[in-house]
């Protein structure tokens, strides 16, 4: 056995490393399961409603204005 190479630590770092890549990812699909609260579907009719907005189509809704 070659005693110059140290496997305990090179091994602790290795399993340091895919906690911390598991620990990213399980956070991400946390974050996007409470932020992505609309669906690809409903996404585009919203992209769809703005540039009907922006182009002067449709107005934006202002609280207290008539309709």
């Amino acid at each position: 056995m070659n005693e110059d190479t140290p496997i305990v630590p090179i091994i602790l770092g290795a399993l340091a490393l895919l906690y911390f890549g598991y620990e990213v990812e399980r956070r991400r699909n946390k974050l996007r399961q409470i932020f992505n609260m609309f669906d690809r579907e409903e996404s585009e009719i919203a992209a769809l409603l703005e540039t009907m907005v922006e182009s002067g189509q449709l107005r934006p809704y202002v609280l207290g204005e008539p309709a």
